[in-house]
């Protein structure tokens, strides 16, 4: 079975990046638009990752994450930041982050932080 990967980003360019660099390795892509589709994809749904931008409109990636982490403890996480200074932010070891990807970011680089995130699982 694939590794089941959520991907949260109200950037559709982003979005459909990063989608695109995992299926073409076969995981199972789920997509939400902003913050609030997340939380209602995650309150139904199991993932084995997840990739969230911090900067959205509605709900910020904080929140999605923290109420990712609430609902399913055991999912990793990627952030995917505009700024360096946001990894800074001392909330996010708090939620147990895995990973940064701050922009712009190769395909590559995304695909190589998800398979050793997972591999590490």
């Amino acid at each position: 079975m694939s590794k089941r990967i959520l991907v949260v980003d109200d950037e559709e360019l982003v979005r459909n990046y990063v989608t695109r660099a995992l299926l073409s390795r076969g995981y199972d892509v789920i997509t939400a638009v902003d913050g609030a589709s997340a939380v209602a994809i995650i309150e139904k749904e199991d993932f084995d990752l997840a990739i969230c931008d911090l900067k959205m409109p509605d709900l910020r990636g904080e929140e999605v994450i923290r109420r990712l982490k609430v609902r399913r403890p055991l999912t990793s996480v990627i952030v995917i930041t505009g700024s360096v200074s946001d990894i800074s932010n001392p909330i996010l070891p708090m939620l147990s982050v895995d990973g940064f990807l701050i922009k712009p970011f190769g395909i590559n680089e995304v695909r190589e932080m998800v398979e050793k995130i997972l591999k590490a699982k």
